[in-house]
């Protein structure tokens, strides 16, 4: 059995035009220190399963998808919004790390997710 390719996609981080390079994560770890994430980015949403059944999901800006982890989040006072997709265990540490240590976290996780 091979191993695991090591993949970070960054399909958005920082307010760029089209063809310009986008912030580095080190970047987005900075923003995180002084911005706070967005409340939307803490929510619960419905998804219709069947026509009778309603499952709840959260909105957050840490989930994991097909082996990912995706950041995806944006802030109050500032728009850096930023979407990354990685498997790297450094990567995700470093923005795991910061995004739990953001205000909006503290702020929003608790009272907004379903556990």
């Amino acid at each position: 059995m091979g191993t695991l390719k090591t993949e970070t996609i960054i399909h958005s981080n920082g307010s760029t035009w089209h063809g310009q390079k986008h912030k580095t994560i080190d970047e987005l770890i900075e923003v995180l220190k002084t911005e706070i994430i967005e409340e939307r980015f803490f929510s619960r949403y419905s998804v219709k399963t069947s026509p009778l059944t309603v499952e709840y999901r959260n909105h957050c800006p840490i989930s994991e998808n097909n082996g990912m982890t995706n950041f995806f989040g944006n802030f109050e006072a500032l728009s850096h919004v930023f979407r990354i997709d990685t498997n790297d265990k450094k990567i995700i540490t470093k923005l795991t790390k910061a995004i739990k240590k953001n205000e909006g976290w503290e702020k929003y996780y608790s009272t907004n997710i379903i556990n």
